[in-house]
């Protein structure tokens, strides 16, 4: 079966995404998140899209989800698991994990110390994710006209430091 999959090229292209079943995004608050945030709990955060007339209609654009400014200390391996859901899902409270999509994950991995003693620079490290969405937002049904989508991130890590500077959805 594996074989027949790698000699089919587009075999990628046809798989649908899954659905995690293991995390609910209920009671989402339509707030808006404040940052800089500490990631030591799930966090949860609607967050806006671009303009439709941004998006257009060809399938060239793809729309990013960019977790920026995050802070992790370089010796501590650090991840956390990144979930997008339709917001017209959750204000309905019908909706429950299974609606919920697994974007991604941000790892880091400690780096090993230099011979001489020196670290290298500082301790904390500054970086960001993006993520390419569109094919999520299919999946779920989102619909070109909805201006949000509900974004959860679920540290893996206890005792860790970590700050997200921000969440933001791109054109690209």
């Amino acid at each position: 079966m594996l074989l027949e999959l790698l000699k089919n090229k587009d075999w990628y292209s046809k798989q649908k995404p899954t659905r995690n079943k293991l995390h609910s995004m209920a009671g989402v608050s339509t707030a808006p998140a404040t940052f800089p945030m500490s990631l030591d709990k799930p966090a949860t955060m609607v967050v806006k899209r671009p303009a439709k007339n941004e998006r257009g209609n060809g399938e060239e654009q793809e729309e990013v989800l960019v977790i920026e400014g995050i802070e992790v200390n370089k010796d501590e391996f650090v991840k956390f698991d990144v979930f997008i859901n339709d917001e017209d899902e959750e204000v309905a409270s019908s909706a429950g994990p299974e609606k919920t999509e697994f974007a991604g994950s941000f790892v880091n991995v400690p780096r090993k110390k230099r011979e001489d003693g020196g670290d290298g620079g500082g301790k904390v490290i500054k970086t960001r994710l993006r993520i390419g969405i569109s094919e999520l937002l299919e999946g779920l049904g989102v619909e070109d006209d909805d201006e949000h989508v509900v974004v959860k991130l679920v540290p893996k890590c206890d005792n860790v430091h970590v700050i997200i500077g921000g969440v933001k959805i791109e054109i690209e």
